[in-house]
């Protein structure tokens, strides 16, 4: 169950389950004493119809001494045999915890030599509208995925900027072990896209771990630590660790 829109193409572009179900959580803490632990739940529920799986997913959170509830839909659709595209759809009532609304597609391209490309954007409202437009290329390499990704949003006379470098090796055709650096914060993100509209500064690295068990589950473990930004120009540590188990039948 990533949390990101080209971790998920990857993983249920290569699922051959008809049905599955699963359930995610992520604890956020921090370094000082900057408030309590944020907590964010994530249900879903795919169903892969030929070639296209189709995502129905619940999100809960728990930060700032408010709780909120989101609902998604998402599409991973298969264009042609060279041609993948997501798509993605969300609805949270009082614009707090999550945009009130969002939405998101993109469009990746199998390219020679093992090469995959992206473009695509994404749209938040939070208090105003928030339009991001993101370009990513990838390469496969034996048993390695490595790629480089970078989100653009125009905000009055400046561009606000996030890029991220991953690096992923295949234990087999589905289980890995991925690293990920980055600057900045992602949209796709539903552990810190709280924090988008503020457009301060973030630096970060994630390590996370996907595990098949027994053909039918999917163990998902994940630890993170962030130097984000606050409004007073200083810097907090920010850690995050999650663990998730999804089911197919």
């Amino acid at each position: 169950m990533p949390g990101k829109a080209q971790d998920s193409l990857l993983q249920y572009k290569n699922d051959t389950t008809l049905n599955s179900i699963g359930i995610k959580y992520d604890l956020t803490f921090f370094g000082k004493d900057l408030g309590k632990p944020w907590h964010l739940v994530s249900t879903e529920y795919i169903r892969q119809v030929k070639k296209t799986s189709f995502i129905a997913r619940v999100n809960y959170a728990q930060r700032f001494g408010m709780s909120a509830v989101q609902a998604e839909a998402e599409a991973y659709p298969v264009l042609s045999p060279k041609i993948y595209a997501y798509l993605n759809v969300g609805f949270s009532p009082g614009k707090m915890l999550f945009p009130g609304f969002k939405s998101g597609m993109s469009l990746y391209f199998s390219l020679p030599a093992a090469f995959e490309v992206e473009a695509g954007a994404r749209y938040l409202y939070f208090d105003e509208p928030i339009y991001i437009y993101t370009a990513s290329i990838g390469k496969y390499y034996k048993k390695y995925w490595f790629n480089a990704s970078a989100f653009l949003s125009p905000q009055n006379s400046n561009i606000a900027t996030s890029w991220f470098l991953k690096s992923r090796y295949y234990l087999n055709d589905k289980d890995f072990i991925m690293l990920l650096l980055g600057s900045g914060l992602s949209p796709d993100n539903r552990v810190d896209n709280t924090l988008f509209n503020t457009f301060l500064k973030s630096k970060k690295a994630e390590i996370s771990f996907r595990r098949t068990i027994q053909k039918h589950y999917t163990l998902f473990l994940n630890a993170g630590i962030s130097n984000q930004q606050m409004q007073n120009d200083a810097y907090m540590n920010q850690y995050n660790v999650g663990a998730g188990l999804q089911v197919g039948f």
